[in-house]
């Protein structure tokens, strides 16, 4: 056996039905590691004529079961006799995932056995159909251990991380292969190491690297989101300084134009108060020349100020 990592710390069990003395479904994730039969040591489902079930979740998500080992209750193997084990993604019942093992027929199951599965899956259902002296199936689970990795882990102790250019980063835990394939979108022929991820064959037109993961900007090799966040940056800057001219620019142009409007202003008022405080029947030609033309002027800035 490659791997030594008990993944059933990482969810929680239950079962079709409980034995009114006793027999709880997580009993059989816990210690003692023993066929020894107790009510407070094995799980026990109760006597009915529908299928018996013993299910285990996984509080993580997903998983790699590349085992799972059971330790049924002593001088009782014909309680075992039929079962099926399966890993699903589901908690359907009857399961729709992969079935790992059916016992067969003829003969009796060892209370003790260690199943192969080598799938991924998020739950581990233990089921029974089969009856025994005309009552319905029993499940008496004393121990089970559900081995494998947890995802974007391998290795003996499940301690070496899976490469993160695996397809959803899961690996399998013998040799840390992609279980899905590897990240071939930049890879040339899209062709990569299975194992490492790296692109084998080259990469497409712009990429480089050993798993073309990065581009070329006037010979200068960068990531994606650096290059990315550089050239948000740049745009961001001149946009800025862009936005920062006009507004300069509109402030100027007021202050000097109040600056140029204001003299001429006071001076018409001026003008214009001196006229009016005259009476036209005693003003001079020149005189009302003038005052028409302040009156034609002030008329005409009002009109341009409103347009």
């Amino acid at each position: 056996m490659y791997f030594t990592d008990n993944l059933t710390p990482f969810g929680t069990a239950t079962q079709s039905s409980t034995y009114y003395k006793g027999g709880i479904s997580q009993n059989a994730i816990k210690p003692p590691v023993s066929n020894e039969f107790s009510y407070g040591n094995c799980s026990h489902t109760n006597y009915t004529r529908t299928p018996a079930w013993w299910m285990f979740q996984f509080s993580i998500g997903i998983a790699y079961i590349t085992d799972i080992t059971i330790y049924y209750r002593e001088s009782w193997s014909k309680r075992m006799d039929g079962f099926k084990l399966y890993v699903t993604n589901t908690s359907a019942i009857p399961p729709d995932g992969y079935l790992c093992y059916e016992d067969p027929d003829p003969g009796l199951p060892n209370i003790t056995q260690t199943i192969p599965c080598n799938k991924l899956g998020r739950y581990v259902i233990y089921y029974d159909t089969t009856g025994e002296n005309g009552k319905g199936p029993f499940i008496e689970l004393c121990y089970v251990a559900i081995i494998g990795c947890r995802k974007g882990f391998w290795g003996r102790n499940c301690e070496k991380v899976c490469s993160e250019y695996c397809t959803e980063r899961h690996c399998y835990p013998g040799n840390g292969s992609c279980i899905f394939g590897c990240n071939t979108d930049s890879c040339l022929n899209n062709n990569c190491n299975k194992y490492t991820g790296i692109c084998t064959d080259g990469c497409k037109e712009r990429r480089t690297g050993d798993f073309c993961n990065k581009f070329s900007i006037n010979t200068a090799e960068t990531d994606d989101d650096e290059v990315t966040t550089r050239i948000g940056i740049f745009i961001g800057i001149f946009m800025g300084g862009v936005l920062l001219g006009i507004l300069m620019t509109v402030f100027v142009c007021f202050v000097i134009r109040r600056k140029r409007q204001l003299p001429q202003k006071q001076s018409k008022d001026n003008a214009l108060k001196k006229t009016q405080s005259q009476d036209p029947h005693t003003m001079t030609m020149l005189e009302w020349k003038m005052y028409l033309l302040i009156r034609i002027s002030d008329e005409t800035g009002a009109n341009d100020m409103t347009r």
